[in-house]
């Protein structure tokens, strides 16, 4: 992750625009408290997705 490069600016005449860099691509991870924040933020969706089965309303629960 420490070399990913974001995209790049290219002009397109009097104006630049911000170009993508494709993300479909193979990470490699060496932080391991990365690792361990990435592990507890996905578990969290888990748990929020499980709630919204409950709710008769999923619209007015985001609202």
């Amino acid at each position: 992750m420490k070399t990913f490069k974001s995209g790049n600016y290219i002009s397109q005449g009097t104006h630049k625009s911000f170009q993508p860099t494709k993300i479909n691509q193979q990470w490699t991870i060496d932080d391991m408290e990365v690792l361990t924040l990435l592990s507890q933020a996905d578990r969290q969706l888990g748990r929020l997705d499980m709630y919204s089965e409950y709710i008769p309303n999923i619209d007015l629960f985001i609202y």
